[in-house]
């Protein structure tokens, strides 16, 4: 029901010609919902229903995507893992095989769209239904308990001519990119929640006989999270603009920046908040421990910040 009424706003379906919104737009929603630890699935929707939309493929499944009465979340395969595999069948059909260890959203998704290598060696994208014959789920045990993660496996799923097509080894390298620039806009809204909440916490708490947040160290630490918080934001900002722009050079070296920054930068936020709060960080009646493991578990996807500070260096030496 939730989902239903984030696509009744328009959020699902932003990136379609209709409605005229801009990866900056959706990045913003996605940012809000890390804010406020929202489980649903966005960002991935959005790219879905965008995808959707330029291959064609699916009939109708954009429009369902878009007015929240279908689910379909992207299955990629997480930087340096084995892609799945599609080998042509009768009929124009094709057959994926393959295992992707870590899918957002992926357990409670109605249909999937698949990234494969075709049996020619270039890329595909399938929809498969959630359920069909072959597809296996199973709850991915994760640090963050504010969403469901899902390895997804295939084995010999059959999928129908007209439900897949192939695409241009670009089309899935920007939806990676895009996919990594919402888990950084993610750990953005959540690293500034933690700010916040310190924030307060800090005026609140009193010890020798003076809030906290009086003391000199206290306050440099404070001034260290909220300046993390903006490379944080301004990295993902120029990233979500790059990709609107549409060059794939300059998408690829922002995308590159933003993940790498914000994935630092956040989970420094995240351990000075813990220290910041004290004992009272560490119970489990305290909201932060639920923002501190959603921002550690998103530094984990779509490429750690190693992975795209590498990918920086190959893209500026």
């Amino acid at each position: 029901e939730d989902f239903r009424a984030a696509a009744g706003l328009g959020l699902v379906g932003l990136l379609r010609d209709a409605e005229g919104g801009t990866h900056a737009d959706l990045a913003l929603v996605v940012e809000e919902l890390g804010y406020a630890a929202s489980p649903l699935p966005i960002g991935q929707a959005g790219l879905v229903c965008r995808a959707l939309d330029d291959t064609g493929i699916g009939g109708d499944m954009a429009d369902r995507v878009a007015e929240g009465s279908e689910l379909v979340v992207p299955v990629l395969s997480e930087p340096g893992e084995a892609h799945v595999r599609a080998s042509a069948a009768p009929d124009g059909a094709l057959v994926l095989d393959g295992r992707v260890a870590v899918v957002a959203g992926g357990l409670n998704a109605d249909d999937l769209l698949v990234a494969a290598v075709g049996p020619d060696g270039a890329p595909v994208l399938a929809l498969v239904a959630a359920d069909a014959s072959g597809i296996g789920r199973t709850a991915r045990t994760s640090l963050d308990i504010t969403r469901d993660f899902a390895v997804v496996t295939l084995a010999e799923v059959q999928v129908p001519a007209g439900s897949w097509t192939a695409v241009a080894p670009e089309t899935v390298e920007r939806l990676g990119d895009a996919l990594a620039l919402h888990h950084a806009a993610d750990a953005l809204g959540a690293a500034d929640r933690l700010l916040a909440m310190t924030l307060q916490y800090v005026q609140e708490r009193r010890q020798f006989g003076r809030g906290i947040g009086g003391f000199q160290a206290v306050k440099h630490h404070c001034a260290d999270m909220a300046v993390d918080v903006e490379r944080a934001r301004v990295s993902v900002r120029a990233a979500a603009r790059a990709l609107d722009a549409g060059d794939a050079g300059a998408r690829r070296l922002r995308i590159a920046e933003a993940a790498a920054i914000a994935g630092e930068s956040c989970s420094r936020v995240a351990g000075t908040a813990l220290q910041l709060h004290g004992g009272m960080g560490f119970t489990w009646e305290h909201d932060l421990h639920l923002y501190l493991r959603r921002i550690k578990t998103g530094e984990l996807l779509g490429g750690t910040p190693r992975h795209h500070y590498a990918r920086l260096m190959e893209l500026v030496v």
